[in-house]
């Protein structure tokens, strides 16, 4: 895939994460973004693995959980890790075009031609629809790309599951780590 560009929405500009603004975004963005801790169902297996809503922004299922003491040390570490991680893995940070602050994250993580995208949004800007103008725009770049988009919701979340209904996802049978359901968007044509 590469690196990712530039996302535009109507609202949004989705910026690429790098290795050099890991740092400065983390401070912009680590009392804003929420890191909820989901307890793993009980007897589940790897019930100790399964971090707060799969990791940054819940494209990891087994990721560790943040540290509540330092949750600005926690996404800093996080957004290193995924700036330095490779071609497959793509970060973007989320700004309203009518102000410079920070909304948010979106990523995508890719394996070959599939990829698996997930968005955090910060307390403040919560309920404004950036989630889901951010999705569809880092989607239809991609499937433009051929690439089949997917991404994980836990049973049970509703917010989670109207916001991929809203970004024409598809739950499927599939569940991963026991209790995130794989949702596809169905490639066109």
């Amino acid at each position: 895939m590469g690196e990712g560009p530039t996302l535009t929405t109507p609202r949004l500009l989705a910026l690429p994460l790098t290795i050099w603004n890991a740092g400065y975004v983390a401070e912009e963005l680590g009392a804003a973004l929420a890191f909820t801790a989901v307890a793993a169902p009980p007897g589940g297996r790897g019930a100790a693995r399964v971090g707060a809503v799969g990791g940054l922004v819940g494209t990891d299922p087994y990721a560790a959980l943040p540290d509540p003491q330092d949750p600005v040390g926690s996404l800093r570490r996080e957004l290193r890790r995924r700036a330095g991680a490779g071609r497959s893995v793509l970060t973007w940070v989320l700004r309203r075009r009518s102000e410079p602050s920070a909304v948010g994250l979106l990523a995508a993580d890719t394996h070959g031609r599939r990829a698996v995208v997930g968005v955090s949004i910060g307390q403040g800007a919560r309920r404004d629809g950036y989630a889901t103008e951010a999705v569809r725009a880092a989607a239809g770049w991609m499937e433009h790309r051929g690439v089949l988009v997917e991404t994980r919701i836990r049973r049970g979340d509703a917010v989670g599951k109207r916001l991929g209904q809203a970004t024409s996802f598809v739950p499927t049978p599939v569940l991963v780590a026991e209790w995130w359901r794989i949702w596809l968007r169905p490639p066109a044509g």
